[in-house]
């Protein structure tokens, strides 16, 4: 029978093995591929928390033949062990992932500088677990944080649905970690969004500031499919039958079937089309029919003209910023290059 030592020992190694672990240990898995699964307990022994419950070799293999469950087995030399080669890990499909799932809590509340293995000894009387995860940051840093993995759901469950879990004094947070996984997803989803309306508003007000004349916006359609006009065909007919008439812009790319034109001066759309025969404006065999936007269509586009200019501007500008700092690099290091020849 084994000793409380050994049964340490045991859990220790087959978390080492275990389902969990071994899949995401790069470590041991490089070892495993050298010597057909089988690992020294020379390498074992460089492990923190194996080497913490015993450093004797002998005592770790003695151990190991005392466990019951066979995951693990030790070589005849009893200089190596391997995970057993008829328990094969299980396939990390969706299934699995989700059972992973259902059977992980997720705790907050542990000191920043408080170890793995301090955490581990006060979490395996609620076990058993399969594994703890300590979370941090990208700098490696201890968020004080962790994802625990029971054996089982009902383990879990009544780890996470007990009234009161303290750890040196501190109330630990606790809930499913599919739960924690929904309430990050949400704040992302409202931080985004948070940011996009100040991106909105904020090109709103810029918009508000392009002020466009009334009445000088003109829809034209008929442009008959796979006949082709151009802007600049438009704007010299357009120039053609009224001198005085300036266009500002045409909403127009070629292959459309239909278009806007947006005059200079205010109610010039109106004063224009007074000028044509049946609001018809042929331009290279084409007869388009012209007519002026008013009310809240004329709203919308002028709307949609200013977003569109103004987020034009936005884009020329962050690339001339880009360019500006490319630039900069660039001179920077060929003042250094000339300095350094």
């Amino acid at each position: 029978m084994a000793s409380e030592l050994e049964n340490k020992i045991i859990r220790q190694i087959e978390y080492y093995f275990g389902d969990i672990n071994l899949p995401r240990d790069k470590f041991m898995q490089e070892k495993l591929k050298e010597d057909d699964g089988w690992i020294t307990l020379e390498v074992l022994l460089t492990f923190k928390r194996l080497a913490a419950l015993s450093e004797d070799p002998e005592v770790i293999a003695a151990a190991v033949e005392k466990a019951e469950n066979g995951l693990v087995e030790v070589s005849e030399d009893r200089k190596k062990i391997r995970r057993n080669p008829d328990l094969p890990l299980p396939e990390l499909n969706d299934a699995r992932k989700k059972e992973l799932m259902e059977r992980t809590a997720y705790a907050k509340g542990f000191p920043v500088d408080e170890t793995l293995n301090d955490i581990i000894n006060f979490l395996e009387p609620h076990g058993p677990i399969d594994s703890c995860h300590r979370r941090s940051t990208k700098d490696r840093k201890f968020k004080g944080s962790c994802f625990i993995i029971f054996k089982d759901k009902e383990t879990c469950k009544k780890f996470i649905e007990q009234e009161s879990f303290k750890y040196k004094d501190t109330e630990l947070i606790r809930k499913w970690q599919s739960d924690y996984f929904a309430e990050k997803k949400k704040e992302y989803e409202e931080k985004v969004k948070s940011k996009k309306d100040k991106k909105q508003a904020k090109l709103e007000e810029k918009c508000k500031q392009l002020e466009y004349p009334k009445g000088a916006a003109i829809h034209f359609s008929g442009i008959p499919e796979g006949k082709s006009l151009t802007r600049e065909e438009i704007k010299e007919k357009i120039k053609e039958i009224d001198e005085s008439v300036t266009v500002a812009y045409v909403d127009f790319n070629k292959g459309d079937v239909e278009g806007h034109l947006r005059l200079s001066a205010e109610n010039a759309a109106v004063e224009f089309l007074k000028k044509l025969t049946d609001g018809e404006l042929e331009v290279n065999e084409v007869k388009l029919k012209l007519r002026a936007l008013e009310g809240a269509e004329q709203e919308e586009y002028l709307k949609k003209t200013a977003e569109a200019v103004t987020k034009m501007r936005e884009k020329a500008k962050q690339g001339k910023n880009s360019r500006k700092r490319k630039g900069g690099h660039f001179s920077n290091g060929r003042e250094a290059k000339a300095k350094k020849t």
